[in-house]
């Protein structure tokens, strides 16, 4: 279904990028443009641009990048009419009445979230009936009341092997569409199908819009080897970027501007219990950038509250390290005298840990004493040794005056000049500005002589052809009237790429006919990916214009390559251009 022009040139009127991306990310301004981390790749740098008046963006990073649809596709995992219709809400415009109804992806998704609806139904109905005793005495023994459970919609998965698939092929569904939906699975010895959860706790999982999107279990059975089983990955549910309690927490986050960060759904619930609503936790995984980019989005501050053994050290480190990559300010939790905040809550009660919550050490304080746990301080050796990883600790904070503060501290704790700790910063600090200039000046660089692989996402080196084929396009988005040069000049087939190919085909057919040849006019038929390719594109004369001379010369570099490819077997036509020449003349 083709949007309208006049429908996409209000939707983007009303949704300018710069406003739509501010609500996700810190904008700076630079110059006519303005910059940012990018919310797509963990960075401490900013790599991605914003083009104010083309509506577009560009990571230089990554690699990803278009318009204020795209954006909204890859930043809320939705597809291009769910991303489109978002918009409209948001700006109050209309939507075609085609829209309205979907695409087959979207209606797809809307058919999986109503079998995990009726599935969630069945196990909470199952928890409630006479199969539940030992599943409604587990929850009970880990503190949760009737209210909680139902807030949540826990339920239990029967100690059997087709009960859900047989109530859901009563129901109309397919078993290809339950396998889709990771609800049953196939056994690969004898082609049956049955219940990919059985004997289990179930904890629905849910999504920001209140779709549920998948289901996690906890094993009643202590013979079962997996104790906590989760949702295979679906179109609609990606452990990558799910948060537990999210769809809760987000109301609470945005008051607090804090979030608390935990290990398992248990230690969520019992939170939001105890009245943390702000609490959420992975699913099946530890943090990854893209959490920590969903974070970022709510709260600027994360305590985490991860379990106190080795284990949750560890984690918690990392997780560390992801979230102050995304800005956010964290804290660590620390629960002396219990393991997890379900069991510190028992023990000593909410108002005990709302007191160590809020009196959490900050990263600063947690990365110091980490560095000190590391060497024995009492010898020469290693009081050198942790003074060189504080130094490196105190030079990562962003703050000159928090510096100064932590400098002073630390000066006076080991006995040493304060005007030796500051030099060793300093100097910290002056090589990775160095460092960093030079990685950006070649970033720059090789911007131009580089490419992001759609497939890998990795950069590759470009070649002379893709230069020249990207050239070319990036000259017809800046320069339109020359489309019948470039027409009467090369044929599609000369463009070896096969994306640049599908570009250039779609801006020629668009340019031909008078058609819009923004961004936008290209988001129904390439995928995000794949945007991101033409939003650097549409961008590249920017930064390095390319005149008519050098088209003529990317025109003469295609040409040279199809004569090669053609005396070695190729299907390039040349005859065509002939052809198509003299029937000009």
């Amino acid at each position: 279904m083709a949007l309208s022009e006049d429908f996409l040139y209000r939707l983007r009127a009303a949704n300018r990028i710069d406003d739509v991306m501010a609500s996700y990310v810190t904008l700076q301004r630079s110059g006519r443009y303005l910059k940012c981390n990018c919310p797509f790749h963990s960075e401490k740098t900013p790599s991605c641009i914003v083009y104010p008046d083309t509506e577009s963006f560009f990571c230089f990073g990554c690699g990803a990048g278009g318009d204020v649809i795209t954006f909204i596709m890859k930043i809320s995992n939705l597809s291009y009419y769910e991303a489109v219709k978002l918009l409209a809400e948001r700006s109050g415009i209309a939507l075609p009445e085609d829209v309205s109804r979907g695409d087959d992806f979207t209606r797809r998704k809307q058919r999986l979230f109503e079998m995990n609806k009726k599935a969630a139904r069945f196990f909470f109905e199952n928890l409630r009936g006479e199969n539940g005793i030992k599943a409604r005495a587990y929850l009970k023994k880990r503190g949760l009341d009737t209210k909680t459970i139902t807030k949540y919609g826990l339920g239990y998965a029967n100690a059997t092997w087709t009960t859900l698939r047989d109530y859901m092929l009563g129901e109309g569904y397919s078993e290809q569409e339950l396998i889709d939906a990771s609800l049953i699975a196939r056994s690969s010895k004898t082609g049956r199908t049955y219940d990919f959860f059985m004997d289990r706790v179930m904890f629905p999982f849910i999504n920001l819009q209140g779709n549920i999107v998948g289901f996690g279990g906890r094993a009643m059975s202590s013979d079962d080897p997996r104790k906590y089983l989760n949702t295979r990955e679906t179109i609609v549910y990606k452990k990558s970027s799910f948060l537990f309690s999210m769809n809760f927490a987000k109301n609470m986050a945005a008051k607090t501007k804090r979030l608390l960060l935990c290990e398992g759904n248990m230690d969520v619930i019992s939170l939001n219990q105890a009245g943390f609503e702000n609490a959420v936790a992975t699913c099946g995984t530890a943090i990854t950038d893209e959490h920590a980019r969903l974070m970022s989005q709510y709260v600027n501050e994360v305590v985490i509250c991860y379990d106190s053994d080795e284990a949750g050290q560890k984690a918690s480190s990392k997780a560390l390290n992801m979230l102050s990559q995304v800005g956010i300010q964290t804290k660590i939790l620390k629960m002396e005298g219990a393991k997890d905040p379900d069991e510190y809550i028992l023990k000593f009660g909410k108002e005990k840990f709302k007191y160590i919550l809020d009196n959490s050490d900050g990263a600063v304080v947690y990365n110091l004493e980490k560095a000190k746990q590391s060497v024995d301080t009492d010898t020469d050796i290693g009081k050198v040794e942790y003074l060189k990883k504080a130094a490196q600790v105190i030079a990562d904070i962003g703050s000159k005056l928090e510096r100064e503060v932590y400098i002073s501290k630390l000066a006076s704790e080991q006995g040493i000049s304060k005007v030796v700790l500051q030099e060793a910063v300093d100097d910290i600090i002056r090589k990775k500005n160095t460092a960093y200039s030079k990685k950006s000046w070649q970033q720059t660089v090789t911007s131009v002589s580089q490419t992001v692989d759609i497939k890998t996402g990795e950069p590759s080196v470009k070649s002379r052809s893709v230069k020249a084929q990207e050239g070319i396009i990036a000259y017809l988005f800046a320069n339109p009237d020359a489309i019948k040069k470039v027409r009467d000049s090369i044929i599609p087939d000369m463009f070896p790429n096969e994306i640049l190919r599908r570009i250039y085909v779609s801006l020629k057919e668009k340019l031909e006919s008078s058609q819009d040849y923004s961004l936008s006019a290209f988001g129904e038929e390439f995928t995000p990916d794949e945007m991101g390719r033409i939003a650097k594109i549409y961008n590249l004369t920017k930064q390095f214009p390319i005149t008519a001379e050098t088209l003529d010369e990317y025109i003469t570099v295609l040409k040279n390559d199809a004569m090669k490819a053609s005396s070695q077997g190729s299907e390039i036509d040349l005859a065509a251009i002939a052809r198509r020449k003299r029937g000009l003349q």
